[in-house]
């Protein structure tokens, strides 16, 4: 299966190393399964059932914050001026992608992302096992078709030196996703869109990256003052780990009960865990746990009773990728501590508190030395799903990630990545 991937990925590379450590010189850079994940059929329509409700929320969300002035305060912390001074800019995204964890219970939303990392791979994974003459839950095209149909003929995928060891995924994704016949599109690091006045982008950085790139600072602030396309579009509120704290926040349920119906309504708060953003406690609709007033408190219980995972939610440089991520019960009281301080303290961004819910762990096997290792795997499953009209929760893309000995569920080298499949049924 590696080599069959390796035809796929052609003269792109998946990931280059931010450090030399991590380098493991292959082209296809974590472990390998011979087969698709295979989700059961409960399972698979419950990814279908996720994608329509989770897009249908994120955009009740767009339109409260447009209209809330108590959202617009939540959401607007810590962000530029140059993001806040045009209320009517529309929200335009190609995709969402919810992080599902597969727990004991069935799926955990832990974060929803709206940034391309990992699209790439996706498509990489499900082109490689269908051509090995496994059926996925994406069929042939699928993404291609998607992207095409909501971007201009030719344009700039973009990358910046944060995101540069991406940038074989941002030119694999130009050259066969976004490119076809009668278009052009082509992959380049910010530095090199210098002079450039009213290209189409679409962007593979982060907005926040504006804070300390002058090169992307300059890019967005052409783009946003002299016009063209921008996708996704410098709506950073869109982009808040925070909007998952809004279908707990109890001054908002009967919005999104009407909005999105009950049904889908509880069936979110089935699946998104609960969660609050710090300094906001009061409006958290449970009540805060275990008889404890404020976000510090958290520190005060033991280690089994604070399971929870404190997360930067807002426009910073550490809220990508996991970073800044702290799984509380794994901490020492002083360390927890310490966080929930920072956390209470810190006015130049958001940060929310989310009850952990631990993934199960399901058996998975991985090819090395034409052996099939077996891998005790907790799995995380990255599903992208249309935002565009008529088309919203349609299933674009999706993978799997297998990890061990660890919560921290992301692609490295010692994870499988793999397409996904379903029972039927």
């Amino acid at each position: 299966m590696r080599s069959r991937l390796e035809a796929v990925v052609g003269d792109h590379s998946i990931y280059t190393a931010r450090r030399k450590e991590f380098d493991t010189g292959q082209k296809i850079p974590f472990r390998v399964s011979s087969v698709p994940l295979e989700l059961s059929s409960s399972q698979t329509r419950e990814v279908g059932t996720i994608g329509r409700d989770t897009a249908s929320y994120l955009l009740a969300v767009d339109a409260l914050y447009r209209t809330d002035e108590r959202v617009r305060a939540i959401l607007d912390t810590g962000k530029p001026e140059i993001f806040l001074t045009d209320d009517s800019r529309p929200s335009q995204y190609l995709s969402i992608r919810p992080d599902l964890i597969i727990t004991p219970k069935g799926f955990s939303l832990c974060e929803i992302e709206t940034s391309p990392f990992g699209l790439a791979l996706a498509e990489v994974l499900n082109r490689g096992y269908r051509q090995e003459g496994f059926e996925t839950l994406v069929g042939d095209n699928v993404l291609s078709e998607h992207v095409q149909a909501q971007t201009p003929i030719e344009g700039t995928i973009v990358y910046s030196t944060k995101t540069q060891s991406y940038a074989g995924q941002m030119t694999f994704l130009a050259d066969e996703v976004f490119s076809g016949e009668g278009r052009n599109w082509q992959a380049l690091h910010a530095s090199d869109m210098r002079g450039e006045t009213r290209p189409d982008i679409y962007r593979g950085f982060y907005l926040a990256e504006s804070l300390t790139d002058p090169d992307v600072e300059s890019l967005l602030h052409r783009q946003m003052t002299n016009g063209g396309v921008l996708l996704p579009s410098p709506t950073p509120h869109m982009e808040e780990k925070a909007n998952l704290a809004l279908i707990w926040d109890k001054r908002f349920e009967e919005y999104f009960k009407r909005e999105l119906g009950e049904g889908a309504f509880n069936h979110l708060r089935e699946v998104i865990p609960p969660t609050w953003v710090v300094g906001y406690e009061e409006f958290f609709a449970p009540g805060m746990p275990h008889g404890i007033s404020t976000s510090v408190d958290l520190a005060t219980l033991s280690q089994a009773k604070r399971a929870f995972v404190v997360k930067p939610s807002g426009f910073g440089t550490n809220t990508s990728w996991a970073e800044g991520v702290k799984f509380l019960h794994k901490q020492s009281a002083a360390n927890a501590s310490a966080i929930l301080q920072g956390a209470a303290q810190d006015r130049s961004g958001l940060h929310v508190i989310q009850e952990f819910r631990p993934g199960v762990k399901v058996p998975m096997y991985y090819e090395k030395d034409g052996q099939q290792i077996p891998m005790q795997a907790k799995i995380r499953l990255t599903p992208y799903y249309s935002l565009a009209p008529g088309q919203e929760g349609t299933l674009v893309a999706i993978k799997a990630t297998g990890c061990e000995n660890t919560d921290f569920l992301h692609a490295s080298s010692v994870s499988i990545n793999t397409a996904v499949t379903g029972a039927e049924g």
